[in-house]
């Protein structure tokens, strides 16, 4: 046989030995859509008089440890000395510990959803086994739910933390004897507990270092829990206790205002001079709360020049901060500089509902108005009308929302002309106001919510919640009747926070874990605002 011949004879055996090698990709088969079983425990679960050192879980198929650190809930939490080893085998999960468990002690380990399958990643369901080192299993419980204060919703995947009667530093400095974890609705069970007397809380503890720290979300009860066996449900809401100022995150000047950034949003603002020369009102008139309150802009006045100021700032439950502020308006506006628009029409309005509004949004403040009319309401090009500040129309709190009120006759249109002398800004810059014409409308293009209310209670903040849950309205203690006017379609919610103590501040948390929150209201059903449409039959009663 001829080289040539050998060569061509070893290449086509090694083809076909290659083509017989070849490895192809396995046959679909159906997705694995069963989650892994718990099949036994060690220890037993119920064992007692548990002497051994390892906790062993073994399961129905492969499994594999997913963020453990996460899920794993020990009751009682374990100490810091309690160290053990993972060991993990094909099937089975075992935590070693170096030293032996506490005696006359029952323990729960709850894997939750840290043990799934290989293929899938599916979470084994109902991980946990109980055991004593006793002679038997405690049989206090406790169970309940968590909500969220303000909008009654679950709260999943927080905290519950139970600490005994003897631990007066409880949740601030140590870590809870029993912990526990809501589900999906909000609902939280703690079992095989020894009983006795407790301080119970809910932590939305974001940090995980499960303790709290001020402006985390946490749920209290003012008295102590007895855990027995069969306690009845419990009902914790988060709330939000703050007793910090308001602190200052940034400030920042321009040529023409100076503005100061907050970490949280604000209620109010003040502004005083240091030589305390300057008056008061005149200071405040040129002081912006804006951002949801979480900035303060001081425009630049004569009545407010460079220097130093104390700035008061008030937060939402109370808190008052007050800081020297050194205000500087650095640079200057150059004399040709195109100046932005100082205002401009909400909605981009064509035409108006004849019993309609009209709102202005400006961008810095208004000064004061005199005492005559700010403007003219021109009919059908004819007839002429006064607007009147408060007839015709209202400056908000902000002064910065200038709103008109129409009830026109008109056929055809309407022409608003504010008064440039009248409607200026304090800064006193030119805000360029032009006449706004608008066609007419015979339908209203927002609807209005009306009802009545049944209360025990004097004192009381009855809001109104935008499809966003933003307050878009709110009323001050209204006595057996309210009406919501000019609201935008949209899905509307109605709430109530009850000053039960009536002394003018509705409490929304204690820092001391003492008193509890007062009462919140929320009605039971949405309300669906449509376009011309009122609804008047809605029922308060709390």
């Amino acid at each position: 046989m001829s080289v040539r011949a050998n060569l061509l004879f070893l290449l086509s055996g090694a083809a076909a030995l290659s083509g017989c090698a070849a490895i192809s990709s396995p046959e679909g088969g159906p997705r694995d859509v069963t989650p892994p079983k718990l099949v036994s425990t060690s220890p037993e679960n119920g064992a007692l008089n548990v002497k051994q050192q390892t906790v062993r879980m073994v399961f129905s198929e492969s499994v594999q440890l997913k963020d453990l650190s996460k899920n794993l809930i020990v009751a009682p939490v374990l100490g810091e000395a309690d160290e053990y080893k993972i060991k993990e085998e094909r099937n089975a999960i075992s935590l070693v510990f170096e030293k032996p468990f506490q005696p006359n002690t029952t323990y729960t380990f709850n894997f939750r959803e840290a043990v799934t399958d290989i293929t899938e990643n599916l979470p084994a369901q109902n991980v946990q086994v109980t055991f004593t080192t006793g002679a038997r299993l405690d049989s206090g419980s406790v169970r309940g739910t968590v909500t969220q204060l303000l909008s009654g919703t679950p709260a999943p995947e927080v905290a519950v933390l139970l600490y005994p009667e003897a631990d007066t530093a409880h949740i601030r400095r140590n870590k809870p004897y029993y912990l526990g974890r809501t589900d999906k609705s909000g609902a939280f069970a703690l079992q095989y507990l020894k009983v006795g007397r407790y301080r119970i809380f809910a932590l939305a503890d974001k940090n995980q270092s499960g303790r709290y720290e001020e402006g985390e979300q946490i749920a209290y009860l003012p008295d102590l829990v007895t855990v027995r066996p069969g306690l009845d449900s419990l009902r914790l809401v988060l709330v939000r206790p703050d007793a910090r100022r308001p602190i200052i995150s940034s400030q920042q000047g321009t040529p023409t205002q100076f503005r100061v950034s907050y970490g949280e949003g604000l209620r109010q603002a003040s502004l005083a001079a240091v030589d305390a020369q300057t008056p008061a009102g005149a200071l405040n008139e040129a002081v912006l709360l804006g951002d949801r309150g979480r900035s303060v802009t001081l425009f630049r006045t004569p009545a407010l020049p460079e220097g130093r100021y104390v700035l008061a700032a008030t937060d939402s439950v109370g808190n008052t901060g007050r800081d020297t502020i050194n205000v500087k308006f650095p640079g200057t506006v150059a004399a040709g500089a195109r100046r932005t628009a100082g205002y401009s029409v909400v909605g981009n309005l064509r035409e108006v509902y004849r019993q309609g509004q009209v709102k202005f949004q400006f961008v810095e403040p208004l000064r004061a108005f005199p005492k005559q009319p700010i403007g003219t309401l021109l009919e059908d090009s004819t007839t002429r009308k006064p607007i009147r500040v408060p007839q015709e129309a209202t400056l908000s709190p902000d002064r910065t929302l200038l709103t008109v009120n129409l009830n026109t006759k008109a056929k055809k249109s309407v022409t608003l002309i504010l008064d440039s002398t009248a409607v200026v800004a304090v800064g006193g810059q030119r805000l360029g106001l032009k006449p706004l014409r608008l066609g007419l409308s015979e339908q209203s293009p927002v609807g209005s919510v009306a009802g009545t209310i049944q209360t025990k209670y004097t004192k009381y903040l009855l809001q109104l919640l935008d499809p966003a849950g933003q307050v878009a309205a709110v009323l001050e203690n209204p006595r057996n009747t309210f009406r919501f006017d000019n609201l935008l379609p949209g899905t509307y919610r109605l709430r109530v926070l009850i000053d039960a103590d009536a002394n003018g501040t509705w409490r929304g948390g204690d820092p001391k874990f003492i008193v509890p929150a007062e009462p919140v209201y929320l009605a039971p059903q949405p309300i669906q605002v449509r376009a011309n449409w009122e609804i008047e039959d809605v029922k308060l009663s709390f």
